[in-house]
């Protein structure tokens, strides 16, 4: 399951938390939870537990290439769809 699939009622808050408009885990420190422990049940990231803003950033991180990278790529698209842009 992916990100956006998993918390596609939350993408707006997400990626204002992925663009450092809001601090996620003083905004919404329960999606916050939620979204780190999908991280890592899923075998995304290891995070140290010592260092509370390090994770942060990790997590911030891996949820700005989520809803960025992954996101915006269509595997079904073909050449014939990006003709009309050139």
């Amino acid at each position: 399951m992916t990100l956006t699939s998993k918390f596609k009622k939350d993408l707006s808050t997400l990626r204002a938390a992925a663009n450092k408009e809001i601090y996620l885990d003083v905004k919404n420190p329960k999606l916050y939870k939620k979204v780190r422990r999908y991280y890592v049940g899923e075998g995304l990231v290891e995070l140290s537990g010592e260092d509370p803003d390090a994770d942060y950033n990790v997590i911030m991180d891996c949820i700005a290439e989520d809803l960025v990278h992954r996101q915006t790529a269509n595997p079904n698209a073909t050449n014939s769809e990006f003709d009309g842009y050139r």
